[in-house]
């Protein structure tokens, strides 16, 4: 069998009651980060910049928009939820490729609502669109410049949308090759809103894969001969992607965020949070902060002097002066004074020296993350992390979850709305419809 039979079959006998405890509970947390972003996301100035076009395409309104007052259509609303989980920077990525949650619960939260589905079912298509993804999407392309969130994310957004709306083997296949041809997303792109725009425009071409092979269009079914063609000489075993499929579960190498910034500079906050915090040290005391990182997480994030907000989220220099200046990173570090004209943040930027190790392997988060803090007085301090606090190795608790959802969603829903969401969201297979969730996040 072809790697579209084996995929499409599980994905069309793939049932709520076949999936493990664990990985549904996982799927749970990792749909309330994703609301999370979609809440945050709704008050970004970024967003504002594709609202107009929304308002003025609404289409029939079928469904909430997450965040906002009006309703939709239900491709509008994808597309809106799809760049406002992606603009708040809160996305939860697989590594050393970086396939993403936000290119599946912005499409299943809104399809659900539309078609009416249970809670078993939304997160029954959820886990599988993730799965799928996440098998396929493990070859990393960052070697290419081609960035994976977007690139492997249509075919996550199909794969769901294709479960959630009952489609049979064939339908399946068509929708995940229908959806292989709008693969797109480059690394020239980070730090900009093109970024967000490419997996928003993921999570409605992967909808309107599965729409359209449900009517049926067909599509490529050849998914060896895609992948050949991307990873050619680099000798990926393909067998992979299908090994051990419905045991072992791919959703459970997400990385969890808890920054509103680039994930390649995750390591390095959670190495300069702790050593600021267990020595005392603050800003003026710092001579030199010297960080070991990759070659791709150098083209992404060694920005020292970043020229506005967005550019400035994908500063190591930045985020690393942030949490000397202020403590911790939040949004209020990326502010466009903060980015450009702040002469705290400029000085401290200037202290920080990145080591790039051409030699790693090359794709995200890749090698033992090092960071030394040499202070003024000669004092040094060292730490090294393979892994962010959240990742697969460092999981974070259900209370720590619950806690980063509150964090980003503070102030822009009422306390007790706030406590309904997560409450109903982490029990969402005790409801027959999933539109209990979804009216308390029509703003």
């Amino acid at each position: 069998m072809t790697i579209a039979d084996v995929i499409s079959k599980f994905v069309y006998e793939t049932n709520y009651e076949d999936i493990p405890k664990e990985t549904l509970e996982f799927t749970k947390e990792l749909a309330l980060k994703t609301m999370a972003g979609m809440i945050s996301g709704s008050k970004m100035a970024s967003t504002e910049k594709i609202i107009d076009y929304a308002k003025s395409n609404l289409g029939t309104p079928e469904v909430n928009v997450i965040g906002y007052d009006f309703r939709s259509s239900l491709e509008m609303a994808i597309f809106v939820d799809g760049y406002t989980s992606h603009v708040a920077e809160l996305e939860d990525d697989q590594f050393p490729s970086a396939t993403s949650d936000i290119t599946i619960f912005p499409v299943t939260f809104p399809l659900a609502e539309k078609l009416n589905l249970t809670g078993k079912q939304f997160l029954e298509s959820s886990a599988l669109g993730l799965e799928v993804m996440n098998r396929i999407g493990q070859y990393q392309l960052a070697p290419l410049g081609i960035t994976d969130l977007p690139f492997y994310g249509v075919i996550g957004a199909a794969v769901a949308s294709a479960k959630a709306m009952n489609l049979n083997e064939e339908q399946i296949k068509s929708a995940i090759g229908i959806a292989i041809g709008r693969s797109a997303g480059y690394i020239s792109n980070f730090g900009t809103d093109a970024h967000y725009l490419e997996s928003a425009l993921a999570c409605k071409d992967g909808y309107l894969a599965a729409l359209f092979a449900k009517n049926g269009l067909t599509g490529g079914t050849n998914i060896e001969a895609w992948l050949e063609s991307l990873l050619s000489g680099r000798g990926c075993d393909l067998k992979e992607i299908t090994k051990d499929l419905g045991e072992k579960w791919y959703i459970h190498n997400f990385w969890i965020k808890k920054y509103p910034c680039c994930f390649a500079t995750h390591r390095q906050i959670d190495m300069i949070r702790t050593i600021k915090n267990e020595n005392n040290i603050n800003a003026n005391d710092v001579d030199l902060i010297e960080l070991e990182v990759g070659t791709i997480d150098a083209i992404c994030v060694d920005r020292p002097n970043p020229i506005d907000i967005e550019d400035s989220r994908f500063s190591l220099q930045h985020v690393i002066a942030g949490v000397l200046i202020e403590g911790d990173i939040s949004y209020d570090n990326f502010t466009l004074d903060k980015a450009i004209n702040d002469e705290r943040y400029k000085k401290e930027r200037s202290k920080v020296k990145v080591n790039i190790n051409e030699d790693w392997p090359k794709g995200f988060n890749s090698g033992t993350a090092t960071l030394a803090v040499t202070l003024k007085n000669g004092e040094k301090y060292e730490l090294s992390a393979k892994q962010a606090l959240g990742g697969p190795e460092k999981p974070l608790t259900r209370e720590q979850h619950i806690d980063i959802f509150k964090t980003y969603t503070a102030g822009k829903l009422p306390d007790e709305k706030i406590k309904d969401i997560y409450e109903i969201l982490l029990n969402i297979e005790n409801y027959s419809d999933i539109r209990v969730l979804t009216d308390l996040v029509y703003s």
